[in-house]
């Protein structure tokens, strides 16, 4: 039996080369993409978040002031203490994912918990337009935190009851041991005016202290309903639909760049048809063509998140014209590799999308990955784009900056792609 496929192995040894760079793809796909998911739970120290301490201390308590320390100096959660402004600030541009709030009268609240049992609610806001999953994360620690806080809380309360309890205590044992001599004094006949007055006045604090030790066991009976004194709160200042909704700006990046590389792979976009030889022509020609193609692709795109899967952004035309360009500017990413690399130039692209789906922060947060995507992130294609789609889909605001960006990138590789064009003006043409 001859094994011919070896054969032709041995003869062209060029596909060799093809051959093991199909064979690394798992391979790079599954190390990339499991290093950015690998153990977020493990790395929630590593993710940023603020509180905003308003707390106004009272005599004897600070509360405000103690878990705003606490919590900076925790390293199971990373906190920072800021300002209203740059925490509210950072909170929507992405570079915290929660913010504590303390309220004013936090302190006074709870110096009068055995008196006035009230829950005092603390609010904390998350950003799941920014990240669904980050939210989802805060909101699992903000429940841990609510639990410690008010077990601390209650615990500190019930040791200011006994320690009050025992005082009480001890003054009435004095109360009833002067009484019982004012009694026997009595008895003997030794009746006198300043006598009469000692009596009074141990009678008076005698009913004194059964009030106040039937007001701490009514506040001890109120605490112990109450076991849960503190109450985290949560409001998203961007909330989302569903889950789909946060992660759509991921998956809709992915597929657009997908899309590129798999029509570069299929479609020699260097190969001129017709008699021009005008390279400039020949360049018009080929990339209004497949433009257009890639803008059709787009739209079939935006079609199917609307229609099939109900993807409802703040800004539909907006999201719709911003797919367009950002296909417009992967496809002139991709298509200038391919022209000047041949096969090589789209097995690149490959690998390079294989790796932003890693390091572009769609799953988990940045924060949570490695040093090395945490210092490429910013810069990836990918990132661009997604943060793009978060502003029109579930943030809002301005995406000026970021079209400024993708504008740039068709302009630069569509100059990439003309100097190809330019370099092979005098290839044969095609009929």
């Amino acid at each position: 039996m001859k094994f011919k496929e070896w054969q032709y192995l041995r003869e062209h040894p060029a596909v060799w080369r093809i051959l093991l760079g199909i064979m690394v793809i798992p391979l790079v796909y599954a190390a990339t993409f499991l290093a950015s998911v690998w153990n977020p739970y493990g790395e929630l120290h590593r993710l940023p978040m603020a509180v905003v301490n308003q707390d106004r201390p009272v005599k004897g308590l600070e509360w405000g002031n103690s878990v705003t320390r606490a919590l900076v100096r925790n390293h199971t959660l990373q906190f920072h203490r800021f300002t209203e402004k740059r925490a509210l600030q950072d909170l929507h541009s992405g570079k915290v994912y929660l913010i504590l709030r303390i309220p004013t009268g936090a302190s006074w609240r709870l110096s009068h918990l055995g008196s006035r049992a009230q829950v005092l609610k603390v609010t904390y806001e998350t950003n799941a337009g920014q990240s669904a999953v980050a939210a989802k994360m805060g909101n699992s620690a903000m429940q841990k935190l609510q639990a410690t806080l008010n077990q601390e809380v209650v615990q500190t309360e019930f040791n200011q009851l006994q320690m009050a309890s025992a005082k009480l205590g001890q003054q009435l044992g004095e109360t009833s041991k002067k009484l019982s001599q004012t009694t026997q004094a009595m008895a003997a006949g030794m009746v006198s005016p300043q006598i009469t007055a000692a009596d009074l006045a141990i009678s008076q604090g005698l009913q004194q202290g059964s009030r106040q030790i039937g007001a701490q066991g009514h506040t001890v009976a109120k605490l112990k309903i109450l076991s849960a004194p503190i109450k985290l709160v949560q409001h998203d200042v961007a909330p989302i639909a569903n889950n789909g909704t946060g992660m759509a700006p991921y998956f809709m990046a992915i597929s657009l760049f997908v899309g590129c590389i798999t029509l570069n792979i299929i479609y020699d976009a260097g190969k001129r048809h017709g008699h021009s030889r005008n390279f400039l022509t020949a360049w018009l020609d080929k990339m209004a063509f497949l433009w257009g193609f890639v803008i059709l692709a787009a739209s079939g795109m935006w079609l199917g998140v609307w229609y099939i899967n109900g993807l409802r952004p703040l800004a539909p035309v907006k999201t719709y014209l911003f797919g367009l360009l950002v296909i417009v500017a992967f496809f002139s990413i991709v298509t200038c590799f391919r022209l000047w690399l041949g096969l090589t130039g789209a097995w690149l692209m490959l690998l390079f999308m294989l790796f932003q789906i890693g390091c572009s922060g769609g799953t988990y947060p940045i924060e949570l990955t490695n040093k090395l995507y945490e210092i490429v992130h910013p810069y990836l294609p990918m990132t661009i784009a997604m943060a793009g789609f978060r502003h029109t889909i579930s943030l809002g605001g301005s995406i000026a900056s970021i079209v400024g960006i993708l504008v740039g990138i068709i302009i630069v590789f569509s100059l990439g792609t003309l100097g190809y064009f330019y370099a092979h003006r005098q290839d044969p043409v095609d009929d």
